[in-house]
């Protein structure tokens, strides 16, 4: 089953986006990664990634040290096998030259990340009613698996 790849440098937001995925309940296993390089190398099936499911859906914070969200959406968005999995980007920055940058490089959605509480629960419950339930994402074998 293709998983959701939430790629999350916080702890605590990690945490708490799983537990509301784990009540909603999302119809697909929560892979998280830490930082940008992780989640390449997940999406690539590389090292530790060699035999990793491709993701359904990458819920992907914009602002990481190392490798940032912004450069992995990038790499993704320009590779023909990875392009086509939807990139929301889940960033606590509302700068317009981060959503803007964001939907350049080929973001499918932006969503502001509040603080951890009813507003992170609304809005992961709006992602999961769209994402999951409105949209139809690619079958996995159209994404190169």
């Amino acid at each position: 089953m293709s998983p959701l790849l939430l790629v999350e440098d916080s702890d605590p937001d990690a945490e708490a986006l799983q537990r509301i995925a784990r009540r909603l309940p999302l119809p697909v296993p929560v892979v998280r990664v830490r930082d940008g390089e992780s989640a390449l190398d997940y999406l690539y099936q590389r090292g530790a990634y060699a035999d990793a499911a491709r993701p359904a859906l990458v819920l992907l914070d914009m602002h990481m040290p190392g490798i940032s969200g912004r450069d992995v959406l990038t790499q993704v968005k320009a590779d023909p096998d990875l392009r086509r999995i939807p990139v929301i980007i889940f960033s606590s920055s509302v700068a317009a030259e981060d959503v803007d940058g964001a939907y350049a490089d080929g973001a499918n959605s932006y969503l502001f990340k509040p603080e951890v509480g009813p507003q992170l629960q609304a809005t992961a419950e709006a992602l999961h009613a769209f994402w999951f339930k409105a949209a139809r994402l690619p079958a996995p074998e159209e994404q190169g698996a």
